[in-house]
This record gives C-alpha cells, structure tokens and sequence, in this order.
C-alpha cells in the first residue's frame, strides 16, 4: 500500500524523513498558503511569513473537528467556549464564515487562520515551480549525503 506522508513537511528536510521512512511521496499545504499563484489575501500570506514555531494552536477538539491554525482572537474565543464545555452550536455559530472571512476579506483577527505547524518555517513568497524546485533538491542533496555516510561504514 503506497504510503503518503502528510502533515508538518514543509522543506527538504522534511521530504527527505518522510522518504527515508517509507513514504512513496508526500503532501504539503502550509508551505503553497505563500505561493505566488495561491490567490488568499495578502494579509493571510503575511501571518504565515510572519510565524513562528509557537504561532499555532489546536482548535475545536470536543467537535471531533480539530483544526490547526495561527493564534489570534477567534482562536482565543474558541479556546474559551473549550473551557467551558460549550455546546456544539456554539462553535458553529462562532466558526461560520471565518475561514472566508481570513481568506478573501484579509481578517486577520475574527478570520480562521488555518496554517500547520510548520508555519514557522516559511519565510518566503515563491511562485510553485521554485518551491518544488527548492524542496527537492534539498531532499536529495540530504538522502544523497546520508547515502554516502552509510557506505563509508
């Protein structure tokens, strides 16, 4: 069974694990929130450039629909119907519209925020052929060096 890796690869490095380990290939999101092609608000695409390792958080957990996204007030405010075990209306009404709301009307305060954790390690604007480009050859400059270290030994 082909396995694709998912989940907080967002350069070669994390390629190159994934591959090492198994995987047939893998999927990034977070990285492509930067590209140039990708048509979110410009304010979106900053928050991500902007990020750090700590500006992401787990949300919506009691739903059984958890989404990662970048702290902000509607996170806080989800946050807060978590501690007080608020019914699943509440989080309906609070979440409508926001991922829109981040997405094509740039807020980036009520808006869902959605990046993975590896927000952090974006730090710049490409167009996609130059992401892909990039994060290859660093997987295979990393796997072709690690190839050569275990045939040393």
């Amino acid at each position: 069974i082909p396995v694709i890796a998912a989940g907080g690869i967002g350069d070669g490095r994390g390629v190159a694990a994934a591959l090492m380990l198994g995987a047939m290939g893998v999927q990034l999101g977070t990285r492509f929130l930067v590209a140039l092609e990708c048509n979110i608000s410009r304010a979106y695409k900053e928050k991500i450039l902007q990020a750090k390792d700590t500006s992401t958080m787990v949300t919506g957990r009691p739903t059984g629909h958890p989404v990662r996204v970048i702290k902000n007030q509607l996170a806080r405010e989800f946050q807060r119907l978590e501690k007080i075990n608020a019914l699943p209306e509440e989080y309906e009404r609070l979440g409508k519209g926001s991922l829109s709301r981040a997405v094509r009307e740039g807020d980036m305060e009520k808006g869902s925020i959605m990046a993975g954790q590896i927000a952090g390690l974006v730090g710049k604007e490409q167009s996609c052929e130059e992401m892909i480009k990039e994060i290859f050859y660093e997987a295979e400059k990393i796997i072709t060096e690690k190839m050569s270290l275990l045939k040393e030994k």
